[in-house]
Formats: structure tokens, sequence, C-alpha cells
């Protein structure tokens, strides 16, 4: 290490403090630029030097950097180094995008898992199949509450990857079964309409574990963007057609169920 002024108060320049902390003496000037790391003494000729203070300061810096946060909030936590508060409700924030990251990075995982299921399995999918899958897995998951995304995590978590990974890959089949009926002008109370029926309510059921705000929020959800769903689960298919009248026709077929 190299440092100056003796051992009972070393002083740095920017190079060595750069060398000491494995950074580059660009990015020390820029942190002096912003008013985040400035050297606490100068030489009489205006070089920089830096204090063990500034040392400590700098090993901050790196802390929160490593934890995530942007340069701005970092400002904001060290302008006030008595008052905890600044930087616990950045840590609560920063936390909160953690959270959401690891819950996106498990619904990754799920969905990596079934795809590559089907591609080990007895009967391998064509790419179209594949790329359907792909977008649609999630989407219901990312238009929920954090609260209902942790409800279905946990149940998720206890009828097991098996059992999702199956509602994974049965949900589309099922609404383009739904679209079939449709196009075909199916009568509601037809027997074959009926099962379809009775399947995309199970679906519906098994996913949201008969929770009845989810079952809403999907309802509302596919009323409002089904068009870019629809264009996943029939790849290669208009789906122009497929507007209001479908989801008539699926409120219709849930009604006409409701005998049963």
């Amino acid at each position: 290490m190299t440092a100056e002024g003796g051992l009972d108060q070393p002083r740095w320049s920017v190079g060595a403090l750069a060398k000491v902390a494995g950074m580059t003496v660009r990015t020390l000037h820029h942190y002096d630029e912003l008013g985040l790391l400035r050297p606490s003494e100068r030489t009489p000729s205006g070089h920089r030097r830096y204090t063990e203070a500034d040392l400590h300061r700098l090993y901050q810096i790196r802390l929160l950097r490593q934890l995530g946060m942007s340069l701005d909030e970092i400002g904001d936590v060290l302008a006030d180094t008595v008052d905890p508060a600044p930087l616990a409700r950045v840590l609560a924030g920063h936390l909160e995008r953690l959270d959401e990251q690891v819950w996106r990075l498990n619904a990754l995982r799920r969905q990596t898992r079934g795809l590559l299921a089907q591609l080990t399995g007895p009967t391998r999918p064509d790419s179209d199949r594949l790329l359907a899958l792909l977008g649609s897995t999630t989407i219901f998951d990312r238009h929920l509450t954090r609260e209902q995304r942790e409800f279905l995590d946990q149940h998720a978590f206890d009828v097991g990857p098996r059992a999702r990974e199956r509602l994974d890959e049965e949900w589309p089949e099922v609404l383009a079964k739904v679209v079939e009926h449709y196009r075909a002008g199916d009568p509601v109370d037809d027997p074959e309409v009926r099962r379809t029926a009775r399947r995309l309510v199970d679906v519906g059921e098994t996913f949201a574990a008969g929770d009845r705000e989810i079952l809403r929020s999907m309802s509302a959800f596919f009323r409002e963007h089904g068009r870019g769903v629809l264009r996943d689960v029939l790849p290669g298919q208009p789906v122009d057609d497929l507007g209001d009248g479908l989801w008539d026709y699926l409120s219709r077929m849930y009604a006409a169920l409701s005998p049963e």
C-alpha cells in the first residue's frame, strides 16, 4: 500500500487510493465531481490527497453499490450518517425490488423446467408450440398483487412442481379449444363445449387455489389484454376476430354450467 503522511496519518494520492480499493482513477474523479467522495486534502499544487476517513467512506460507497443502489441513492444515504432513516428507506425499497426479482426468477425457473420436460419427453412439441408456452406461462402472474403472487407461490409449493408444470401446459390448450368452439359457432350447451368449459373452470380453480379475487383479476386481464395472450396461444393464426365476442361466448359457456 502506498500512502503518504506517516503511519499514524496516512494520505493517499488518487492513483494510490484507486490501487488500494481496486478501482479506476476515472471512477474516483467521477465520485469527486458528483460530491460523493471528495478528498479531504489537496497539496499546494492542487493534487488530491485522501485520508483514512475518505477510504472508509469509499468502502461504504462500494458496499451500497454492491447492494444495488444508484449513486444518487448513495449520496442521499451518506448525506446524513447520523439519521438511519434515509438508509432504511433505500434498503426497504431495494429489498422489495430484490423480492420481485427473486419471484420472477422462481417463475422463470418453473417455466424452464416445464419446457425442458417437454423437450426431453416422449412427444416433442414443435417450435411454435414451445414459443407459445414460453410467452404465456407466467402471463397471469405479472398482473397480480404481491400478496396474490406470494399466495400462489405457496400454493405452487404445496401442489408440487409436476402439478404446476401440467397446469402451465394445459391452460393454453384449453383456451385454444375455446377459440375453436367459438369460431365453429358451437352452441354453449353442446356436450363437448361443456366439457371444455369444465376443463377451463378446473384449470382456473386449480391455478387460483379457489381464490375469488385472483379469478376476477384473471378475467379482467383477459378482457383487456386477451389478444396478446391469444397471439402466444395461437401462433401463426389471426386473432383480430377474437374480441369481446369471444369473451362473451366464454361467459355464456360458464353460465351453461351453472345448473351442474
